[in-house]
């Protein structure tokens, strides 16, 4: 019954708020009806027409009092205050354009840089990956082969399906010139195992998955749209890939992602490179752990724990080598391992942009408390008719909730705007960062932001206002004392609060310039002037054989030394392109050491004249020569850190190294020695490296190259003329990566650039809020001094009396505001270390240089109202008082 009557009744109390006016005559009619039935009732009885209605006036006890009885009946009074609160808000905000523009606009700097970094968070950190139930996947620190996975498979019961992926670069030639793709080997179990299945065809099985399996290939959505037009007709074709044949058999769904670089195709990593598939001691495959949902993660990694002694014990070259603990042993949930790096550094900007919103919202406050001040006595006589504090608390809290709504609602046009602009400037690695849009998580974050910051922010100033002497305030000249001394006081607080928190932003800020700039100055260990890169990697179909790789380097290498004004040289991993490549080795004469548990070097394979193309001085020894070719002694030429490191006060020159388990052995004989390179970035330190040459390596999987071509020419003219002489000799062969050094360089920095933009924004829309609350403040003071400013001149004080008066009283808030700046800023810049380089978190150059110059721009902030106080006529000040 109670359900049905509540259905009843909804619909009668929105028809009640609504149709207001249409419900209220219907009120008076019914009433009316009511006086004129008890009316002729009495009259029947014998009374005169006058006292029979003043009768039955008694008996009904007043239609105003029924009126309100019946409308309380409704249970929607509050509803009703609320939208009369409402209009009266909108009407008031509408009489003071000034006031409300000032108030918008401050919010939605605030709630608008704080929206945009947030649907960053949101889509890095916080939106879950795209694959079912991703709670369930994991993965290891490092990367396996695969028969390291189908061991692990077999000796656990944890797992629903472990897939394991690696991403060759392939070449296809579709229409125009030929491009490289990113192709995905993978074993069949990789599809179960992040749950995604093709909506177009299917995926191979895992009895295709296998050794002498037929080459099959699944597409992603977006290389079938840009290639195939989306044509469904494309399952059962075949496609060519790097020189070999692959029918397609399946399309995946849009949604489909992994970590990392985007993968064009997927094929059998068994089917297409079986030697590097059964290669247990190649850790070259990413993996994906599924948990069985019975399973937690203590009792999964209790058999990892078992399974790295079980390969450590029937393995032992290819896993007691290094630490595998934790490898092995360790899993990490998917995603913890995809925004582990940046988690730190996106949680540094949201507290930076944070500090930005309460800064805003201190402004806010203050705005509200001035414009409190200016209608103290008309709170104060609407109290003294009879209005409940509560009333008048919540009339504010209306107004104030509405101006934060509206500054929301810029926000919102400022977020969209600024995740524009982060697109721009993020770097290319933060995971993730595609899918940042203005989502309902986003919306949700700016109504829950607006809505609090009018009511928390709106609160105190409405409580100053109703609850502080309304009778003193009825007694008050509102211009000379509107606000009250703890009105006063209030909004000093905040000013001292807004100096500070800006100061805190703006010495993270000086910080990072500083950081950067010694980043920009690092010598990188070689020129990056007029020098063009660009990738290549040969198909293994077509230059299997190594003798087919060298004709290829030295033709290449003949052709763009042929380009005037041009020298070039090639390299496996180009510096500061995120590319390197590690070997244990052995030295000779040296004790021998366990299998596997050789030191690591960083390896490098060159051809040409490398070292004079690309800059980097020799410092013992020759370079590589013309007497160094296939056929001759194997040599190779080390860098400073590896001399530091294994020859410490020693000569290299003739020792003899090689790496290790090299069957048959192939000793290098050291040559020379190089100065080190920043090869990992500007900020990294160099690792020890060894430097040999294509043509006498007998590594033939090294398949891949960097062209470094310096030359005076212009990029474009200078890539012309490469693509010219590269398509003379392999017209089906892509150029990928084609970038200037300096481009890699600045690359390099994208992280650093990113997080030292941002913080700069954020601290030049502090700073200006700061300036900006510190000139209303000092100048509300003004107005309010006005009469003492000309007492004080009439008695004799002068200009530069009242200047200092004013500046004294700035001075004051900013230093208070400095020094509690300071000690924040002391106990918070810690937490940047990680983003600095060659600095202390707490450089005390950068903190006083900082200090100084804010104290500076807020003196200038007050100069402005100082200098009208400056020209108070005290007879005109005293006249109107």
């Amino acid at each position: 019954m109670r359900f049905e009557r509540w259905l009843y009744s909804i619909p009668l109390r929105i028809r009640s708020l609504l149709r207001r006016n249409a419900v209220e005559r219907e009120l008076d009619d019914e009433l009316q009806y009511h006086l004129e039935q008890k009316t002729q009732q009495y009259a029947a009885a014998g009374m005169n027409a006058e006292e029979a209605r003043r009768k039955a006036l008694r008996d009904i006890e007043g239609l105003e009092l029924r009126k309100e009885e019946c409308r309380d009946a409704r249970r929607v009074s509050h509803l009703e205050d609320f939208v009369q609160d409402l209009r009266f808000a909108v009407r008031t905000l509408r009489k003071a354009p000034g006031f409300t523009l000032t108030a918008v606009i401050t919010l939605a700097l605030g709630i608008g840089a704080n929206a945009a970094i947030f649907s960053v968070v949101n889509a890095v950190l916080l939106r879950g990956l795209p694959y079912p139930n991703s709670e369930q996947l994991f993965t290891l620190q490092s990367n396996q082969s695969l028969p390291d996975l189908e061991d692990i498979q077999k000796q656990t019961n944890s797992f629903a399906a472990i897939g394991g992926i690696t991403k060759p670069a392939l070449d296809f030639i579709g229409q125009g010139e030929p491009v490289q793709i990113s192709g995905g080997l993978c074993n069949a179990e990789l599809f179960d195992a992040l749950g995604f299945l093709p909506v177009l065809g299917r995926a191979f099985s895992p009895a295709e998955d296998s050794y002498g399996g037929p080459a099959l290939a699944v597409l992603t959505h977006g290389f079938w749209m840009r290639y195939f037009g989306g044509d469904a007709a494309i399952l059962g074709k075949s496609i060519r890939l790097s020189g070999n044949s692959y029918t397609v058999i399946g399309v995946l769904p849009r949604e489909f992602w992994l970590p990392g670089r985007p993968v064009d195709i997927l094929a059998s990593l068994r089917v297409v490179d079986p030697s590097a598939a059964k290669s247990r001691g190649v850790h070259f495959l990413h993996t994906y752990f599924r948990l069985k949902p019975s399973i937690s993660i203590a009792q999964a990694s209790a058999e990892m724990g078992n399974v790295d002694q079980w390969l450590a014990l029937h393995y032992p070259e290819d896993n007691t080598a290094r630490d595998f603990t934790d490898i092995h042993r360790h899993l990490l949930s998917l995603q913890d391992s995809i925004v582990g790096d940046v988690r730190l550094e996106l949680l540094v900007l949201s507290a930076a942009v944070g500090l930005v919103l309460l800064i805003a919202c201190v402004n806010f406050a203050n705005l509200q408390l001035a414009r409190c001040a200016t209608r103290q006595r008309e709170i104060a006589i609407r109290a003294a008719l009879g209005a409940p504090s509560g009333r008048l608390i919540r009339q504010m809290l209306t107004e104030s909730v509405l101006l934060s709504l509206l500054g929301g609602a810029a926000g919102l046009a400022l977020a969209a705007l600024g995740v524009r602009l982060l697109m721009t400037l993020t770097p290319a690695d933060l995971p993730r960062i595609a899918n940042t849009s203005i989502d309902t998580a986003v919306l949700g974050f700016t109504f829950a932001v607006s809505l609090l910051t009018g009511i928390v922010f709106g609160l105190v100033p409405a409580l100053n206002a109703t609850f502080f002497g309304v009778s003193a305030k009825l007694k008050e000249d509102t211009r000379t004392t509107a606000g009250g001394a703890s009105g006063q006081r209030l909004r000093k607080f905040l000013v001292v609060s807004e100096i500070a928190l800006a100061l805190v932003l703006l010495i993270s800020a000086g910080l990072m310039i500083r950081s950067f700039r010694l980043l920009h100055r690092i010598d990188p260990g070689f020129r990056t002037d007029n020098l063009l890169t660009m990738r290549l990697e040969l198909p293994e179909a077509r230059y299997r054989e190594q003798t087919k790789q060298r004709q290829f380097h030295r033709e290449l290498l003949e052709g763009l030394n042929a380009i005037p004004g041009a020298q070039a040289a090639l390299v496996s991993e180009l510096p500061m392109s995120g590319d390197y490549l590690t070997h244990n080795f052995v030295i000779e004469g040296r004790p021998p050491l366990a299998a596997g548990s050789e030191p690591e070097v960083q390896t490098r394979t060159v051809e040409g004249d490398y070292f004079r193309v690309m800059g980097i001085p020799l410092l013992a020894g020759r370079e590589f020569g013309s007497q160094d070719r296939t056929g001759s002694p194997h040599v190779a030429v080390v860098n400073r850190t590896f001399v530091a490191q294994y020859f410490p006060g020693q000569d290299p020159l003739g020792a003899r190294v090689q790496w290790a388990r090299s069957d048959p052995p192939d000793w290098m004989t050291i040559v020379g020695v190089v100065g080190d390179i920043k090869h990992f970035g500007p900020g990294e330190p160099e690792e020890p490296a060894v430097y040999d040459l294509y043509s006498q390596t007998a590594q033939k999987w090294k398949r891949w190259m960097y062209p470094t071509i310096r030359g005076a020419a212009s990029t474009g003219i200078l890539l012309g003329q490469v693509k010219q002489r590269l398509w003379a000799i392999d017209n089906q062969l892509p150029i990928t990566q084609v970038f200037t050094m300096n481009e890699v360089v600045a690359a390099s920095l994208d992280h650093q650039r990113f997080n030292l933009t941002l913080l700069g924004i954020f601290a030049g829309v502090a700073l200006a809020l700061a300036v900006v609350g510190i000139y209303g403040v000092m100048s509300y003071a003004i107005t309010q001094r006005t009469n003492e400013i000309g007492i004080r001149v009439a008695l004799g004080a002068q200009q530069q009396d009242v200047l200092w008066l004013i500046l004294g009283q700035g001075l004051r808030l900013a230093l208070v505001g400095g020094s509690l700046g300071i000690a924040a800023s002391l106990a918070l810049t810690r937490y940047m270390s990680h983003l600095l380089y060659g600095i202390s978190p707490r450089d005390p150059q950068t903190f006083a240089a900082i200090a100084f110059a804010l104290l500076a721009v807020a003196l200038l902030a007050c100069y402005v109202p100082a200098r009208r106080a400056m020209r108070v006529d005290p007879i005109v000040a005293l006249r109107y008082e």
